[in-house]
């Protein structure tokens, strides 16, 4: 149980990060875009 959990845990915050990088991403290309 303990090992499922923690895997789920570790996934959710590789997925945010991932959330985060590409949102960053995005804008910065955005902002490449608009200049």
């Amino acid at each position: 149980m303990s090992e499922d959990t923690k895997s789920k845990s570790v996934w959710g915050i590789v997925l945010k990060v991932i959330i985060t990088v590409a949102t960053a991403i995005a804008g910065a290309l955005g902002l490449g875009a608009c200049k």
